[in-house]
């Protein structure tokens, strides 16, 4: 498996930029309770993110079903695994459930841009 280290570069720069705009409103108005909420969220959706590459990265050279196994398989897996973490988060560690929720879904938003960004670099290098 190849490693496209520009593309983690700009996960990387994206996280940052995304956490250094948080930082402000989280440390002013946010409780240990939230902010707990906040940073959990963004690990999972980021957990959420490089599974989804490394399935790229596996399914891209295959033939064109096999992609598509691999890719939405690996959909339906990191989905529900992010809906066990947000289950557990909640139900067993008693997480603030809409700050995790409202940060889980901008996290996520991010997150899909930048992967069907990667998606979209790979089919142009292809072609």
């Amino acid at each position: 498996m190849k490693i496209d280290w520009a593309f983690l570069r700009l996960v990387f720069f994206c996280v940052a930029g995304t956490w250094l705009i948080a930082v402000y409103p989280l440390w002013v108005y946010g409780s240990e309770e939230i902010n707990k909420s906040v940073i959990a969220s963004g690990m999972a959706s980021f957990l959420h993110l490089m599974l989804g590459y490394i399935a790229i990265e596996l399914g891209f050279d295959k033939s064109n079903t096999m992609f598509l196994k691999i890719v939405l398989g690996g959909t339906v897996f990191r989905m529900l695994m992010l809906v066990g973490v947000v289950f557990v988060l909640i139900n067993v560690y008693h997480f603030h459930s809409l700050s995790l929720m409202l940060s889980l879904l901008a996290f996520y938003g991010i997150n899909l841009i930048l992967e069907i960004y990667f998606l979209q670099k790979k089919v142009s290098l292809k072609n």
